[in-house]
């Protein structure tokens, strides 16, 4: 693939607007996704616009470049040991040579090669739509219409200074996806998939998109400055930060009420109260479905009357908040209730093979811990018959050394809000028609569904306690105790012989 190719595809679609933004996801998606040919450079200079925040030193990490060859490229530099030395220079030339070939392209949509439009017909851009500014993280791209304008913000830890670093210090050849820092591929592939539904959104939509995109580097001080310089109570949406700390911070400093700030990646429990915003966490949380499943299990199986069942829990020695949580459900049985905390790395080395064979009738491990979880299975498996019924969390689904068989015999049940193994062969080709590669892993995903989901709103189809289904993922978002909205839309799976199918006779109420 050649990059500039995959710009002509984007450009010769209909929405001149939203066609800008992919110029800063194809930058990222060639450096983070590597490509076998060769970038084609029509210029040997691009023009570098010198702001209050340059330096020697920051150029030098941008474009990997020495202040030498700075210099040597802009003579009126030679009097000034510091740019700031010579306020009335305001932009210099940066020479782009093979060791460089990935910084030109990475800075394509803030630097702008002199005559770079002019030279191409093919580029059939009206410049006066598009406005570019430099901020100190990563740039914005505003696009200004007379109709109604959708305003986004992204804050993402892109740790686009590290970017910076391994470009200028990795061989072209050897460069690839795993040069990166994992939360610079994180933030990267989920900002990929947002990318995208904007992409789907807007293309078939009279809205147009004002979009701000920014690093926060994983690092609260670079949150303040972000905020300190930006207006972000004019934005409808914001996604992100990733992290708690940053988030917290983003929220207590957004006014607008009619803001919506999501968090998209969290999945641990709250305990924040937030009051002043609509603030959306898009992640089910890990601890409520402990706490369904404990309350199906007391429902189905305990509260009959005349019920004998007992119910076999299975801990870890350090997940004692897991253990309270189950109790607040279960505990009006604690005679029903058997309690397994396994201290040893095996539960063989804790239990004799005669107590595990003595257990009967339920089963529940709400460890996420893989191993443990393993090991309970294989001596269940191999001890037990098959009228115990399991219960575990939905990251079963990742234990692939278990086989399936042995999850369909001990009845292995969870909840989870997402459909097992679904299919996503026509976003798969969608994506891939677009961008010319495929989309690598869930956080792609993630960002998708994340984005149109919340574009919803925009076509009035947005409806929190409504449920919707996007790409196999069920979203139902409920306030909770401390204001937020989480979503909420748990379905019972059970393990069949060949597949893994729905308990459709589960209710909310159970």
């Amino acid at each position: 693939m050649i990059l500039v190719q995959n710009l002509l595809l984007l450009l010769n679609g209909n929405n001149l607007y939203m066609k800008s933004i992919f110029f800063f996801f194809l930058i990222f998606t060639y450096l983070i996704y590597p490509q076998s040919s060769k970038l084609k450079i029509q210029e040997n200079f691009i023009v570098h616009h010198i702001s209050e925040d340059d330096s020697y030193h920051s150029i030098k990490l941008k474009y990997g470049i020495s202040k030498r060859k700075i210099i040597k490229w802009n003579p009126e530099l030679k009097r000034c040991k510091f740019l700031i030395d010579c306020p009335e220079v305001s932009t210099i030339k940066v020479f782009v040579d093979e060791e460089n070939t990935f910084i030109d392209f990475s800075l394509v949509d803030t630097l702008i090669s002199e005559n770079y439009f002019e030279n191409n017909e093919n580029y059939d851009i009206n410049l006066d739509s598009i406005k570019l500014f430099n901020h100190s993280s990563v740039d914005t791209l505003f696009f200004q219409e007379i109709d109604s304008i959708v305003n986004i913000a992204i804050l993402l830890p892109f740790l686009s200074n590290t970017i910076d670093s391994v470009i200028s210090n990795t061989p072209s050849k050897k460069l690839n996806r795993t040069s990166f820092l994992k939360e610079s591929r994180i933030s990267l592939d989920f900002y990929s998939g947002l990318l995208f539904s904007f992409y789907e959104y807007f293309d078939a939509s009279n809205l147009k998109l004002e979009l701000n995109v920014f690093d926060t580097h994983h690092n609260i001080d670079s949150v303040k400055n972000i905020l300190a310089k930006n207006n972000l109570d004019s934005m409808d949406l914001i996604f992100g930060p990733l992290y708690q700390e940053n988030f917290e911070l983003l929220d207590s400093l957004i006014i607008n009420p009619n803001t919506i700030i999501i968090s998209p990646l969290q999945s641990s429990s709250i305990n924040k109260n937030y009051l002043n915003n609509n603030v959306y966490f898009f992640e089910s949380e890990f601890n409520n479905k402990i706490s369904y499943t404990s309350n199906y299990i007391f429902n189905k199986f305990l509260k009959p009357i005349n019920s004998s069942h007992t119910v076999s829990i299975f801990l870890k020695k350090d997940e004692e908040n897991k253990r309270k949580m189950v109790s607040n459900y279960l505990k009006p049985w604690r005679d029903n209730i058997y309690y397994y905390d396994i201290n040893k790395p095996t539960v063989s080395e804790q239990m004799l093979d005669e107590e595990i064979n003595l257990i009967s009738d339920i089963v529940f491990i709400p460890s996420s811990d893989p191993v443990f979880v393993s090991d309970i299975i294989s001596r269940l498996h191999a001890l037990k018959d098959t009228s115990i019924v399991v219960f575990c969390n939905d990251d079963i689904l990742n234990l692939n050394l278990i086989p399936h068989s042995e999850l369909f015999n001990l009845n292995v049940h969870f909840f989870s809000e997402k459909k097992p193994f679904y299919e996503n062969i026509s976003f798969m080709k969608s994506f891939y028609q677009y961008f010319s590669i495929s989309p690598q892993n869930s956080y792609v995903h993630q960002g998708y569904k994340c984005g149109l989901y919340f574009l919803g709103i925009f076509d009035g189809n947005y409806i929190s306690n409504n449920e919707n289904s996007i790409l196999g993922t069920y979203y139902k978002f409920l306030l909770q105790e401390n204001k937020i909205y989480r979503n909420e839309a748990l379905k019972l799976w059970k393990y069949q012989k060949y597949s893994i199918e729905e308990v459709l006779d589960f209710t909310e109420n159970q």
